[in-house]
């Protein structure tokens, strides 16, 4: 009987240490990634089977399984359709090792969906613990900060990877994707500070984690991820009363030294300029009325002068226009995973139209899943993403009433995903690795909290 229970314990300790530690694998790339995930989704399914743990499928998660079917059926249609793959498109596909082809991809996406049920049942049994994983949050994403922030002043990071003029991607080497792990690690990492130390000083050493992750993602060059962060923090604002004081100095002292950075790096001084020039409606506004200008030359030389900085400035705009072309040709069901990487060049010979570019991805979640599972599966998440919203609503209305501290360990969650799906936002791949791990580990706990 004794052996049974300390089983029993050893089984839930190592699913809380798969779970808690998932920030290490994000870090050491999509191989352990893979790998950790596959560890925990058997783990936790031999767990559950062997307690016999029943559970009943909510709403969202019989939207979650229509959506990874329909994906998976999608692909295979299209990619077995007469004529889709045209030209060089045949022989470059047919040369995909086995483990890229699209259908194959399309059907191993079903782990996410299985990641997602797992943390459901495991989440109601009260067996993941929210504070460890966010303790380990704030240990992993403060070493990238300090580890950005020592590539950027040294020139190489402690593994001694090369940081660019513009670019500090610390431990991801040529990876560009340090901005983008902040943005999604730093809330649950302010959030684990608040939840574990609770002693002298203790504003002081929020403010410090706060400039420490707001400098390293300024400095890491990913500006839409720094865009988002600062979403996040004026979230946490609203949300969260009794940290105002704290955010408002916070946001001071980064003001310090982001003016402090732009005086003494020209690099980034129009890295930073040209991207705010872009997303400047003002600004905008004013460029649209010089090229009506027509017969003023020095209008005119101003006109290309700031086209040229914004075009500059956009480097996924004609990426997005592709992604338009390539989803009004399929609007209802779209041509399947990964298709975009294919279609885009048949457009590009076809048109010949320089406003349009290639890629592997569309490099936003929505445009993607237009693109690639048409306007139906993108409605699938949508309103999967509603049904977000609707439960992180009425979670913060039952926190401000009974200051609920279950609820409180939530919010970092739902800022973190409200950012996760901002439509207006270029982002990696919404089926890589690195993406899904991260929004069907996390999305479930939204999803599931009123049942647990």
């Amino acid at each position: 009987m004794i052996n049974l229970k300390n089983q029993k314990l050893n089984q839930i300790k190592l699913i809380q240490i798969l779970f808690c530690t998932f920030p290490i694998s994000f870090i050491a790339g999509n191989l352990l990634l893979s790998i950790h995930l596959v560890i925990f989704v058997i783990s936790s399914i031999f767990y559950i089977k062997k307690e016999n743990i029943t559970f009943k499928l909510e709403k969202a998660h019989w939207l979650l399984i229509i959506f990874f079917i329909y994906t998976f059926l999608i692909t295979t249609i299209q990619f077995q359709a007469p004529g889709f793959l045209q030209g060089k498109n045949i022989n470059w596909v047919e040369s995909w090792p086995f483990e890229s082809k699209p259908i194959f991809k399309s059907f191993i996406l079903i782990r996410y969906l299985i990641l997602a049920l797992v943390v459901h049942v495991l989440f109601t049994q009260k067996i993941l613990d929210l504070k460890k994983l966010f303790l380990v949050s704030l240990i992993c994403s403060s070493f990238v900060s300090l580890d950005v922030i020592f590539q950027y002043y040294n020139g190489v990071d402690i593994f001694n990877f090369k940081g660019a003029v513009d670019r500090n991607s610390g431990p991801f080497g040529d990876e560009n994707i340090a901005g983008s792990f902040l943005q999604k690690f730093s809330f649950l990492s302010i959030f684990g500070f608040l939840a574990l130390y609770n002693k002298k000083h203790k504003n002081i050493f929020l403010i410090f984690i706060i400039v420490l992750h707001a400098y390293a993602l300024l400095i890491s060059g990913n500006r839409m991820p720094l865009i988002l962060f600062f979403l996040g923090i004026f979230l946490l604002f609203i949300i969260e009363k009794k940290i105002r004081t704290v955010l408002f100095l916070s946001m001071i002292v980064f003001a310090g030294l982001f003016l402090g950075l732009l005086k003494t790096n020209e690099h980034y001084y129009t890295t930073y300029t040209t991207f705010f020039a872009e997303i400047n409606p003002i600004k905008q506004f004013k460029i649209n009325e010089n090229k009506n200008e027509k017969n003023k030359v020095s209008s005119k030389k101003e006109i290309n002068q700031e086209s040229a900085s914004v075009l500059r400035g956009s480097g996924h705009r004609s990426i997005f226009k592709t992604s338009i072309v390539i989803w009004k040709q399929q609007p209802l069901f779209g041509y399947g995973l990964k298709s975009f990487r294919i279609k885009c060049w048949e457009i590009l010979e076809k048109t010949k139209n320089p406003n349009l570019s290639c890629a592997t991805h569309s490099h936003n979640y929505y445009l993607e899943l237009l693109s690639e599972v048409g306007i139906i599966g993108c409605f699938l998440m949508i309103v999967l993403f509603i049904i977000i919203l609707k439960n992180s609503f009425l979670y913060l209305k039952e926190f401000n009433k009974s200051k609920n501290l279950e609820i409180y360990m939530l919010i970092p969650l739902i800022i973190v995903l409200f950012i996760e799906f901002w439509p207006i936002k270029s982002s990696g791949s919404f089926f890589t690795t690195w993406n899904a791990t991260f929004l069907w580990l996390y999305a479930p706990f939204i999803l599931t909290f009123k049942k647990s």
